[in-house]
């Protein structure tokens, strides 16, 4: 997994990395690879003296042949986003421009991976430069580079810092331009060459972006549920999925009280992209007013961009309603405070019927067709996302479920239609789920004829060779609709309960394993489950009268845990002592199978299948990129304004930070 940094403070950064960490988790600091000249000299151990020399060594090209100068790269998309607020042009190109000669990227893997050897992160790190074109080239000397290593990561994940300039010895610069992109492609790469992990992911598509720290912080500060990010991903999705027309798209968020900016094209007449954001708010420990940050589209969900919206959405595209959108468009920086759209008359029942409707419709959808399979994905997506506003308070299983919808929604730009070639009839359904103010549980045969849809999708990844997705999809909406089980009958899934046969926990698990298994029987499995599960009040008072038995609740939470007995050996014929034997029914084991299944399906796809846009837990990396922030106030005021980079050197060559 890389996770890429840039900055101006070489020494700060090498000196990190080779000195004890924040809370002395750095351990073995040593430099295993690199140019030949920065191995020859640091390679083995390394403490924080040497650390400072290497990172001398490293910026020794720059300060040589460019005389100490930073390497400036403005961001041409933050300056925009400045200009539209109000500050002049040159504030907002200087607030966009900053010094960006110190490249750091770390590789980590995932903690059950375990560790590899010197030689082979050595090796790694060596091709991981060479597929990214920094070093190995015969036109250009290579860039003055290290890979460090420091032990594991508070979250267990072993990893490799890797550290260079970005100027090589002749003058000339490396070529960031979409190194992001560039570094996912390398990786799937190094994956395959060294025998890792090869993350399905990363080559079948359907990906996120993770959660940064800086976002996680803002969000405590407000006390928030989750990051504005995760909240405005579902609000967002769920006012698209209720609208009929792009103007009532804008006005849905107004009335959410979000924020909305629009890009527009040269000219000024069409609107081409959008940008999201709550209002200003007070921080919870120190009371100061903080700005929230803008979002756009894209950064949400790929499936969340303007032109993706007015493709999977189906909104009207007439003159009139065009109009009406611009208008909408032009006034979207105010907000108001309320729903957005009046109450749907469609009932529960009428509901359920248009989604076994649409799921019947889906699957005459050709498995060939990826664009139409996209579009009805991200239809369905936006029925779980307004279901999720209705009856979870933060971001919970439904809102798991939607995001995965999400990612089969994801196709690429030059491969969608403009506009939706169908109508979906979803709307209506939609606008119910996101117009009810009941935060309540929802009803469950709704929520299971949704799971249906989102199936059928399931269905249609594993038919077009994309089965990682699929089997991930249904662990996925096992382990969501099992804690909507959980949650309607009472178990709060965040404290320990049992899971004996009739238990209600044991209940929400077969039921949820019905649903997505979906057997021939499924009828007569379903009749069995609540036969059995009606048969609780008796079969916990038999638990509970055994000897050291756990005292719990009648939905099955354990109140206080039991003294463990050691059971009466039997003898055999032969002498020999042997555990007693229970009567185990058909249907016990069944549903120890189903838990079982569950239970290894959802930790092999479900949570420890990582994703190439989601950054692994990993503070030290983090901490890395704080070191190479310190150094950004390092250049003079001289040297921004008399600098300019070096010829062939493009302006915006680099992603900045809006990444």
């Amino acid at each position: 997994m890389p996770n890429i940094s840039k900055g101006a403070d070489m020494v700060g950064l090498v000196r990190y990395l080779a000195g004890p960490g924040k809370h002395n988790e750095h351990t073995n600091q040593r430099v295993i690879a690199g140019d030949i000249v920065s191995v020859s000299v640091f390679g083995g151990r390394i403490d924080v003296e040497r650390g400072a020399e290497l990172g001398r060594l490293l910026d020794s090209s720059r300060q040589t042949v460019l005389k100490g100068a930073p390497v400036l790269v403005t961001s041409y998309k933050k300056a925009k986003a400045l200009m539209a607020e109000g500050m002049s042009k040159a504030e907002a190109f200087d607030a966009a421009t900053s010094d960006e000669h110190v490249w750091h990227c770390s590789l980590a893997l995932a903690a059950s991976e375990g560790e590899l050897t010197d030689e082979k992160w050595a090796a790694i790190s060596r091709d991981f430069l060479i597929e990214m074109g920094f070093v190995g080239r015969e036109d250009v000397p290579d860039v003055r580079w290290a890979a460090i290593r420091h032990g594991l990561s508070k979250a267990g994940n072993d990893h490799v810092h890797l550290a260079l300039s970005v100027v090589r010895p002749d003058g000339s610069l490396i070529d960031t331009y979409r190194d992001l992109n560039r570094s996912q492609a390398a990786a799937n790469m190094l994956e395959h060459k060294h025998g890792l992990r090869v993350l399905w992911s990363r080559e079948e598509g359907g990906t996120e972006r993770g959660v940064k720290p800086g976002e996680q912080f803002r969000a405590a500060g407000r006390g928030a549920p989750a990051t504005d990010r995760e909240l405005l991903h579902r609000q967002v999705r769920a006012v698209a999925a209720a609208a009929d027309t792009e103007a009532k798209f804008v006005g849905g968020l107004r009335e959410a009280g979000i924020m909305v900016r629009p890009r527009f094209a040269e000219g000024g007449h069409e609107v081409t992209g959008y940008s999201v954001r709550f209002p200003p708010h007070r921080a919870q420990d120190s009371g100061v007013e903080a700005t929230s940050l803008w979002y756009g589209g894209g950064r949400l969900s790929k499936d969340l961009t303007l032109s993706a919206l007015r493709a999977w959405t189906g909104w009207e595209a007439t003159p009139q309603s065009q109009d009406a959108a611009m208008a909408q468009w032009r006034g979207a920086m105010t907000t108001k405070s309320g729903r957005s759209f009046a109450p749907d008359p469609v009932s529960e029942r009428e509901a359920i019927t248009r989604l076994g409707q649409w799921s019947a419709y889906m699957r005459t959808i050709p498995v060939t067709d990826r664009d139409a399979w996209a579009k009805a994905a991200g239809q369905t997506s936006g029925l779980f996302a307004a279901a999720s506003m209705r009856t979870e308070t933060r971001p919970g299983p439904l809102n798991q479920l939607s995001r995965q919808l999400a990612r089969a929604a994801q196709t690429p730009a030059h491969q969608r239609h403009p506009r939706s070639p169908h109508k979906s009839g979803m709307r209506a359904v939609s606008r119910m789920l996101w117009s009810t103010t009941s935060k309540a549980a929802s009803n469950i045969v709704l929520i299971e004829a949704m799971i249906d849809c989102l199936l059928t999708v399931m269905d249609m990844l594993a038919a077009t060779e994309r089965a990682n997705a699929a089997a991930a999809m249904a662990a996925h909406a096992r382990q969501a609709l099992t804690d909507i089980h959980l949650r309607a009958a009472g178990v709060d899934p965040s404290r320990e309960y049992v899971r004996a046969v009739g238990s209600p926990g044991w209940a929400a698990h077969a039921r949820a394993k019905v649903v997505t298994d979906r057997p021939a029987d499924q009828a007569h499995q379903v009749e069995e489950i609540e036969t059995v599960a009606g048969q609780w009040g008796q079969r916990r008072i038999a638990l509970q009268t055994r000897p050291g038995a756990p005292e719990i609740d009648e939905f099955g939470h354990i109140i206080e845990p039991g003294e463990p007995t050691v059971p009466e050996a039997t003898v055999s014929a032969g002498g020999e002592a042997q555990a007693p034997e229970e009567k185990v029914s058909p249907l016990q084991r069944w549903a120890a199978k189903a838990a079982a299944e569950q239970s290894e399906l959802y930790a092999r796809l479900g949570k420890y299948q990582p994703d190439p846009a989601e950054p692994r837990e990993n503070d030290d990396i983090d901490d890395a990129t704080d070191a190479l922030d310190r150094g950004r106030e390092s250049a003079t005021e001289q040297d921004w304004q008399t600098f300019m980079p070096p010829p062939g050197r493009r302006p915006d060559r680099g992603t900045g930070f809006e990444h």
